[in-house]
């Protein structure tokens, strides 16, 4: 193993996440060929195969692949705790913060979370992967991130959640629609109305279930897993959707539609980040908690939220 350097195995922990050396090199931003020269030096060194070719199919990892990686990851994971806690000396939190973002609420607080730790805390640095409410907390599983910002319902067993704020629901409908004057509506009243409904793995037909269980009509007309592109539809006046979590076009003005709080008395949903259990975090990682935590404190993510009488 005198031969392989951190940097190669890093290599070789992305092609085997990603089971592509193209999408490994894509991600890391290097050649194709150090990937594989990093994959060919530690097959030699072990005496075995990592990964099989398969055309068409990219990277299969072999039995013994699949238990040299797991180890790959453990060690990459010590050997960044380990950065960490070095740049950390003297008492300055430093390094490399990863986390996983549900990016439709996110935008509403993270870049001034990011800015006002940042000032604390200047060697910090942020990677951000971006994902729907459901696969964020996969990302904390497959060590592709320290934290997640998320709904509870979809944590996992093995991960910690850490409440921030809770989440009325809210109607979204064109700013040129009657009800975009509303203080607030009812399910009643959009029943049977077009609804252009946000559908996700886990969370599926989550809002269209609100009408359904109050015994009343529902009527979808388009379905879509992008929160992006259900706000374009909604300001075409394609239909109204329902959403938790305010659209950061609300803050400043933009996108030609309107959030109105819902006024059936349905229970918020709680957002907050999400932790793997019983895992070591790097000083930098558990500072950022505990700075969102105070920021939760002073009110910071009250911003996420669509409430009557405001």
């Amino acid at each position: 193993m005198a031969n392989l350097t951190i940097k190669q195995l890093r290599y070789i922990e992305a092609a085997g996440k990603t089971g592509s050396i193209a999408a490994a090199a894509t991600a890391l931003n290097i050649s194709q060929s150090s990937i594989t020269a990093a994959i060919d030096v530690l097959e030699a060194e072990m005496g075995f195969d990592l990964f099989t070719r398969v055309p068409a199919k990219g990277l299969m990892t072999t039995p013994s692949g699949k238990q040299s990686l797991a180890l790959i990851s453990d060690f990459l994971g010590t050997f960044r705790e380990f950065e960490a806690e070095l740049d950390a000396v003297g008492g300055t939190s430093s390094g490399v913060i990863r986390l996983a973002c549900f990016a439709a609420a996110a935008a509403t607080f993270l870049p001034r979370a990011i800015v006002s730790f940042q000032k604390q805390y200047p060697g910090s640095r942020f990677d951000m992967v971006e994902g729907s409410m459901d696969t964020v907390v996969s990302y904390l599983e497959e060590g592709l991130a320290d934290m997640a910002f998320t709904y509870e319902e979809v944590v996992r067993d093995g991960q910690i959640f850490q409440p921030l704020v809770d989440l009325p629901h809210f109607a979204l409908v064109c700013s040129q629609d009657p009800m975009a004057k509303r203080a607030s509506v009812s399910l009643q009243e959009l029943s049977g109305k077009p609804m252009i409904e946000l559908t996700l793995p886990l969370t599926r037909n989550y809002y269209s279930n609100l009408f359904r269980n109050a015994k009343l009509d529902v009527n979808i007309v388009h379905a879509s897993s992008s929160v992006a592109m259900i706000r374009t539809m909604v300001a075409a006046n394609l239909g109204f959707t329902i959403l938790n979590a305010k659209p950061i076009a609300v803050l400043d003005g933009r996108g030609g539609f309107r959030a109105v709080p819902l006024s059936d008395p349905i229970p918020p949903r709680m957002f907050g980040m999400v932790m793997q259990a019983r895992t070591r975090q790097p000083r930098a990682v558990n500072d950022f908690q505990a700075h969102c935590e105070t920021l939760r404190q002073q009110g910071h993510f009250g911003c996420m939220s669509v409430r009557a009488n405001e």
